[in-house]
Protein backbone atom coordinates (compact mmCIF):
# COMPACT_ATOMS: atom_id res chain seq x y z
CA UNK A 1 0.00 0.00 0.00
CA UNK A 2 3.05 2.50 0.80
CA UNK A 3 4.82 1.47 -2.24
CA UNK A 4 1.45 2.49 -4.37
CA UNK A 5 0.75 5.78 -2.52
CA UNK A 6 4.26 6.79 -3.12
CA UNK A 7 4.21 5.99 -6.93
CA UNK A 8 1.27 7.66 -7.01
CA UNK A 9 2.00 11.41 -5.41
CA UNK A 10 5.41 11.23 -7.54
CA UNK A 11 3.57 11.18 -10.48
CA UNK A 12 1.04 13.72 -9.56
CA UNK A 13 3.65 16.04 -8.48
CA UNK A 14 5.19 15.30 -11.90
CA UNK A 15 8.49 14.32 -10.42
CA UNK A 16 11.41 11.25 -11.03
CA UNK A 17 12.83 9.44 -8.59
CA UNK A 18 16.25 11.13 -9.00
CA UNK A 19 14.10 14.38 -8.39
CA UNK A 20 12.74 12.98 -5.32
CA UNK A 21 15.87 11.62 -4.11
CA UNK A 22 17.73 15.03 -4.51
CA UNK A 23 15.48 16.65 -2.48
CA UNK A 24 15.31 14.72 0.53
CA UNK A 25 18.75 13.50 -0.12
CA UNK A 26 18.90 9.84 -0.31
CA UNK A 27 19.67 7.27 -2.54
CA UNK A 28 17.16 6.14 -5.57
CA UNK A 29 17.71 2.47 -4.81
CA UNK A 30 16.56 3.60 -1.65
CA UNK A 31 13.48 5.23 -2.77
CA UNK A 32 13.16 2.67 -5.37
CA UNK A 33 12.72 0.23 -2.75
CA UNK A 34 9.82 2.11 -0.92
CA UNK A 35 8.13 2.51 -3.78
CA UNK A 36 8.08 -1.32 -4.57
CA UNK A 37 7.11 -2.00 -0.98
CA UNK A 38 10.80 -3.71 -0.58
CA UNK A 39 11.64 -1.35 2.15
CA UNK A 40 9.71 0.66 4.77
CA UNK A 41 10.96 4.21 5.62
CA UNK A 42 12.15 5.01 9.27
CA UNK A 43 9.98 7.58 10.85
CA UNK A 44 12.10 10.40 9.84
CA UNK A 45 12.06 9.36 6.14
CA UNK A 46 8.04 9.26 6.22
CA UNK A 47 7.99 12.67 7.75
CA UNK A 48 10.17 14.12 4.94
CA UNK A 49 8.18 12.06 2.55
CA UNK A 50 4.86 13.73 3.68
CA UNK A 51 6.11 17.24 3.85
CA UNK A 52 7.91 16.87 0.22
CA UNK A 53 4.25 15.49 -1.21
CA UNK A 54 2.18 17.69 1.10
CA UNK A 55 0.22 15.21 3.17
CA UNK A 56 0.37 13.82 5.96
CA UNK A 57 2.06 10.18 7.29
CA UNK A 58 -1.54 8.74 7.63
CA UNK A 59 -2.38 9.17 3.78
CA UNK A 60 1.11 7.86 3.33
CA UNK A 61 0.63 4.97 5.28
CA UNK A 62 -3.16 4.33 3.08
CA UNK A 63 -4.85 4.84 7.04
CA UNK A 64 -6.43 8.14 5.98
CA UNK A 65 -7.91 8.95 1.78
CA UNK A 66 -5.99 11.26 0.10
CA UNK A 67 -7.27 15.29 -0.41
CA UNK A 68 -10.42 13.37 1.69
CA UNK A 69 -12.58 16.34 2.43
CA UNK A 70 -15.74 14.19 3.87
CA UNK A 71 -18.28 15.77 1.78
CA UNK A 72 -20.47 13.68 -0.54
CA UNK A 73 -18.09 14.23 -3.21
CA UNK A 74 -15.73 11.95 -2.20
CA UNK A 75 -18.32 9.87 -0.22
CA UNK A 76 -17.87 6.85 -2.56
CA UNK A 77 -14.16 6.88 -2.18
CA UNK A 78 -11.51 4.20 -0.52
CA UNK A 79 -8.27 4.99 -1.36
CA UNK A 80 -8.32 8.18 -2.86
CA UNK A 81 -6.19 6.63 -5.69
CA UNK A 82 -9.15 7.02 -8.70
CA UNK A 83 -7.32 9.61 -10.40
CA UNK A 84 -4.08 7.23 -11.14
CA UNK A 85 -6.56 4.32 -12.12
CA UNK A 86 -7.63 6.61 -14.91
CA UNK A 87 -4.55 7.54 -16.20
CA UNK A 88 -3.09 4.43 -15.87
CA UNK A 89 -5.72 3.11 -17.99
CA UNK A 90 -5.65 5.60 -20.28
CA UNK A 91 -1.92 4.65 -20.76
CA UNK A 92 -2.67 0.84 -21.71
CA UNK A 93 -5.47 1.65 -24.12
CA UNK A 94 -2.86 4.21 -25.96
CA UNK A 95 -5.37 6.78 -25.38
CA UNK A 96 -3.84 10.78 -25.59
CA UNK A 97 -4.98 13.14 -23.09
CA UNK A 98 -6.57 14.97 -25.59
CA UNK A 99 -8.45 11.60 -26.33
CA UNK A 100 -10.08 11.13 -23.53
CA UNK A 101 -10.74 15.23 -22.94
CA UNK A 102 -12.71 15.23 -26.15
CA UNK A 103 -14.45 11.59 -25.26
CA UNK A 104 -15.62 11.95 -21.59
CA UNK A 105 -16.76 15.78 -22.51
CA UNK A 106 -15.72 17.35 -19.56
CA UNK A 107 -14.76 20.94 -19.47
CA UNK A 108 -10.78 21.38 -19.86
CA UNK A 109 -10.31 23.05 -16.98
CA UNK A 110 -12.09 20.54 -14.43
CA UNK A 111 -10.50 17.63 -16.83
CA UNK A 112 -6.54 18.97 -15.76
CA UNK A 113 -7.26 19.37 -11.93
CA UNK A 114 -8.67 15.34 -12.52
CA UNK A 115 -6.21 14.57 -14.61
CA UNK A 116 -3.15 16.04 -13.58
CA UNK A 117 -4.13 16.93 -10.44
CA UNK A 118 -5.22 15.27 -7.43
CA UNK A 119 -9.31 16.39 -7.64
CA UNK A 120 -11.43 13.53 -7.08
CA UNK A 121 -14.43 13.08 -10.52
CA UNK A 122 -17.94 13.22 -9.12
CA UNK A 123 -20.35 10.55 -10.18
CA UNK A 124 -21.09 11.90 -13.32
CA UNK A 125 -18.09 12.03 -14.06
CA UNK A 126 -16.69 8.08 -13.08
CA UNK A 127 -19.99 7.50 -15.63
CA UNK A 128 -17.62 9.26 -18.08
CA UNK A 129 -14.52 7.58 -17.57
CA UNK A 130 -15.64 4.06 -17.44
CA UNK A 131 -17.45 4.38 -20.78
CA UNK A 132 -14.34 6.03 -22.24
CA UNK A 133 -12.23 3.57 -21.17
CA UNK A 134 -14.54 0.02 -21.36
CA UNK A 135 -13.79 -0.67 -17.40
CA UNK A 136 -15.52 -0.61 -14.06
CA UNK A 137 -16.15 1.34 -11.68
CA UNK A 138 -14.91 -0.51 -9.24
CA UNK A 139 -12.17 -0.74 -11.10
CA UNK A 140 -11.63 2.84 -11.40
CA UNK A 141 -12.43 3.59 -7.94
CA UNK A 142 -9.44 0.39 -6.44
CA UNK A 143 -12.18 -1.35 -4.66
CA UNK A 144 -11.59 -3.97 -7.10
CA UNK A 145 -8.98 -5.43 -10.25
CA UNK A 146 -12.37 -6.27 -12.30
CA UNK A 147 -12.04 -4.26 -15.20
CA UNK A 148 -14.95 -5.70 -17.35
CA UNK A 149 -17.96 -3.43 -16.36
CA UNK A 150 -21.03 -5.78 -14.71
CA UNK A 151 -24.52 -6.03 -16.15
CA UNK A 152 -25.66 -4.17 -13.89
CA UNK A 153 -23.37 -1.47 -14.39
CA UNK A 154 -23.99 -1.74 -18.16
CA UNK A 155 -27.53 -1.03 -17.21
CA UNK A 156 -26.62 2.04 -15.09
CA UNK A 157 -24.93 3.57 -17.95
CA UNK A 158 -27.64 2.97 -20.44
CA UNK A 159 -29.80 4.66 -17.59
CA UNK A 160 -27.74 7.47 -17.67
CA UNK A 161 -27.48 8.01 -21.45
CA UNK A 162 -31.06 7.80 -21.17
CA UNK A 163 -32.39 10.26 -18.28
CA UNK A 164 -28.63 12.00 -17.53
CA UNK A 165 -30.61 14.77 -16.01
CA UNK A 166 -32.95 12.75 -14.13
CA UNK A 167 -30.26 10.43 -12.63
CA UNK A 168 -27.76 13.77 -11.82
CA UNK A 169 -30.91 15.24 -9.49
CA UNK A 170 -31.45 12.55 -7.95
CA UNK A 171 -27.59 12.26 -7.04
CA UNK A 172 -27.38 15.77 -5.99
CA UNK A 173 -30.48 14.96 -3.76
CA UNK A 174 -28.54 12.13 -1.78
CA UNK A 175 -25.51 14.48 -1.58
CA UNK A 176 -27.97 17.11 0.17
CA UNK A 177 -28.53 14.74 2.82
CA UNK A 178 -26.15 14.47 5.91
CA UNK A 179 -24.65 11.61 6.48
CA UNK A 180 -26.84 9.68 8.90
CA UNK A 181 -29.64 9.99 6.38
CA UNK A 182 -27.10 8.95 3.55
CA UNK A 183 -26.31 5.73 5.21
CA UNK A 184 -30.27 5.43 6.38
CA UNK A 185 -30.66 5.56 2.44
CA UNK A 186 -28.10 2.73 0.99
CA UNK A 187 -29.27 0.89 3.80
CA UNK A 188 -32.89 0.36 2.46
CA UNK A 189 -31.20 0.36 -1.27
CA UNK A 190 -29.46 -3.11 -0.44
CA UNK A 191 -33.08 -4.04 0.78
CA UNK A 192 -34.51 -3.24 -1.93
CA UNK A 193 -31.57 -5.02 -4.07
CA UNK A 194 -31.88 -8.36 -1.65
CA UNK A 195 -35.51 -8.53 -2.01
CA UNK A 196 -35.63 -8.20 -6.01
CA UNK A 197 -33.15 -10.73 -6.04
CA UNK A 198 -35.73 -13.27 -3.47
CA UNK A 199 -38.25 -12.75 -6.03
CA UNK A 200 -36.37 -13.45 -9.13
CA UNK A 201 -34.85 -16.65 -7.63
CA UNK A 202 -38.70 -17.68 -6.47
CA UNK A 203 -39.52 -16.90 -9.82
CA UNK A 204 -37.02 -19.14 -11.09
CA UNK A 205 -37.96 -22.13 -8.82
CA UNK A 206 -41.49 -21.93 -10.00
CA UNK A 207 -40.64 -21.89 -13.43
CA UNK A 208 -38.65 -24.80 -12.74
CA UNK A 209 -41.60 -26.54 -11.17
Amino acid sequence: MLGKQLKMLRDLKKKNQQEVCSALNIEQSTLANYENDKRIPKLDILIKLAEYYNVSVDCLLGLKKVNSTGSCDDYFYEEGLTNWNIRKKAEELELSYNEVLSRTGISKDRFDLLWFGNMQPFAEELIRFSEVLNVSIDYLLDNSRRERMTADEELILLYYKKNTSEIMDLLHSFCSLGKKDRTIVLGKCFELEQDSSSVAADNMLKEAK
